[in-house]
């Protein structure tokens, strides 16, 4: 029998696997290519964390046990609404900037795969520096802490498309090639305000 008669007979699974490298050292590169399961499993973790990390920032908003007034509530609760507000906004430009580079990316490697995991890393930290913002009133050394978690993980989106758009690598497609310095810049936007908000911090804490 050939192999296109036993790939049939197998239930057609190679379908859903990468395609075989054609030696091992790509083989060694490659774990996963665009279109196939593995890929799309990536990309639903990546979702799935995401998700996980907003859910998060809404359960630190809490509504008062016992009698209470709901305007007085409303305004002992308003660092904590302010905190959720902007982390919210920071984490959907993150996931806006993920899905929009992921589309370029037509396989995935071990580094790469290491590379979104610390970036989801990041994200999925920073209810905390959140909390701790709201909860410290806008103390300088949170302030700083929550500027320097921002940036790690804007850092490190950018290091996922600076690392996957090295032609060396043929882990983006083509058309990557022509924007690569606009998406890096593009990218680093988020992180540069983060960087910047921090000696403004130190000397004007409320003013970051």
């Amino acid at each position: 029998m050939d192999s296109d008669t036993l790939r049939c007979m197998s239930g057609g699974s190679e379908r859903r696997r990468p395609e075989e490298a054609k030696d091992t050292e790509a083989l060694h590169q490659r774990l996963v290519r665009s279109g196939f399961i593995e890929y799309d499993r990536v990309i639903f973790f990546s979702d799935a964390v995401f998700a996980i990390a907003i859910t998060l920032l809404a359960i630190n908003l809490r509504v008062p046990a016992g009698k209470f007034e709901a305007l007085h509530a409303l305004g002992d609760a308003y660092s904590n609404i302010l905190g959720f507000a902007i982390s919210f906004t920071v984490i959907a430009f993150f996931w806006v900037g993920h899905h929009a580079i992921f589309r370029y990316f037509v396989a995935l490697d071990r580094t790469l795969i290491a590379l979104n995991l610390l970036f989801l890393g990041t994200i999925a930290f920073l209810p905390y520096p959140t909390d701790l913002l709201s909860q410290s009133k806008a103390d300088p050394a949170a302030v700083v802490f929550y500027a320097s978690c921002g940036a790690a993980a804007g850092l490190a989106e950018a290091g996922i498309w600076v690392y996957a758009t090295s032609q060396k690598r043929g882990l983006a497609s083509d058309s990557a090639q022509p924007i690569r310095l606009f998406v890096l810049l593009r990218t680093l936007r988020i992180p540069a305000v983060f960087l910047v908000s921090i000696p403004v911090a130190v000397i004007y804490p409320r003013a970051a």
